[in-house]
């Protein structure tokens, strides 16, 4: 029996003994999944807190309890379900993709390269899906395994790094998957990452594997995997609330946005001079000053999405009519329906005193 057989063997006996319970992990470990919940729970717990997805995967399984149910929807029933996930683009894929699987008879591929030909579903999703699912001996790669894979063998570089660093952390997975049952060995090392093998305060003292550690031995976990450092990008700017006399917004489309592409919100812009003056100048590519009945500054938004730190000043404006103005015009009560964005949701609030 190799050193990894053994350390595989003591990291699922600990699994079994002290794995959580998620609405999405089956109570017999050993039962092949559906590949649609998989897919899910997967998709969504990429960059996003267990928290977070716990309440929004039974949520999501309960309207869309199939991959058929998920393709009948609307792209904007699908976003709302999306709601404080973040990362909207992902909601998107998965529903192209449930249409692909639909139209191709709606059974999930079985392997490697057509599953990552779908929308949004790279190497680590498709790697789920095919070991827990179609329990195959395929590996996973994500921040957890990461973060163990470099302390185990004290690896001082990450695979975003170049190809041969991504190289030796994907033969590290494989390694372990084919140490063992993969469909346990991946979720033993995702759940060793998350709850034990932690980015901060390790406990490495309860640690299964700690005997073929290197870093534990050495007594320098924390020093690995380094660090990526994230420069954020400041932006400053400003969203025009527009209503008309009856309480009506204007909601528009954001294709140029750099964090709300494509969803429906206030108009919003990058202004350096925001907190100056805006009238006359780049609100009029709005709404011309003709149209304005009134207008008030409500407050400043404050907000992080991925790499951006934004401050974001609004102002209400109260339209004479919708001329010029295209878009899609919502009640004040419907707002939180269609507005996803925690950030746009924050600038609704500003706007309940105008």
């Amino acid at each position: 029996m190799t050193k990894l057989t053994t350390a595989n063997k003591a990291l699922c006996a600990w699994f079994k003994k002290k794995r959580a319970e998620f609405p999405w992990r089956p109570l017999d470990l050993f039962s092949k999944r559906d590949p649609y919940a998989v897919w899910i729970s997967e998709t969504m717990l990429q960059q996003t807190q267990v928290s977070a997805v716990q309440t929004a995967y039974k949520k999501w399984m309960q309207d869309f309890p199939t991959v058929q149910a998920l393709a009948r929807a609307s792209e904007d029933d699908v976003l709302l379900h999306w709601q404080g996930l973040g990362y909207y683009s992902r909601a998107r894929n998965i529903h192209k993709t449930a249409k692909q699987v639909v139209q191709n008879g709606g059974k999930f591929p079985s392997n490697r390269q057509d599953l990552e030909a779908l929308p949004g579903i790279g190497a680590y999703t498709a790697g789920a899906i095919l070991s827990l699912a179609f329990h195959q001996n395929e590996a996973i790669l994500d921040g957890n395994l990461v973060r163990v894979f470099s302390r185990l063998s004290e690896w001082d570089f990450l695979p975003t790094k170049d190809k041969a660093a991504k190289d030796s952390y994907w033969e590290e997975a494989y390694n372990w998957a084919n140490a063992g049952d993969a469909f346990l060995t991946n979720e033993a090392l995702m759940e060793l990452g998350r709850t034990v093998c932690k980015k901060t305060n390790p406990l490495c003292e309860s640690c299964p594997i700690q005997k073929i550690c290197k870093a534990f031995q050495n007594g320098r976990a924390t020093a690995f995997p380094p660090q990526k450092q994230t420069r954020y990008v400041s932006w400053i700017g400003f969203a025009l609330a527009i209503c008309d006399s009856k309480g009506n917004f204007l909601l528009q489309s954001s294709p140029q946005s750099p964090f709300l592409k494509n969803q429906l919100t206030f108009p919003i812009f990058e202004y350096a001079d925001a907190f100056k003056n805006i009238f006359p100048g780049i609100a009029e590519n709005v709404i011309s000053p003709e149209n304005v009945k009134r207008f008030a500054f409500m407050g400043t938004v404050e907000h992080s999405i991925t790499r951006y730190k934004i401050q974001c000043r609004v102002l209400c404006v109260e339209a004479k009519s919708h001329k010029g103005l295209p878009g899609s015009w919502i009640s004040k009560q419907k707002l939180p329906q269609k507005i996803i964005s925690s950030f746009a949701q924050k600038i609704v609030i500003l706007t309940h005193d105008f």
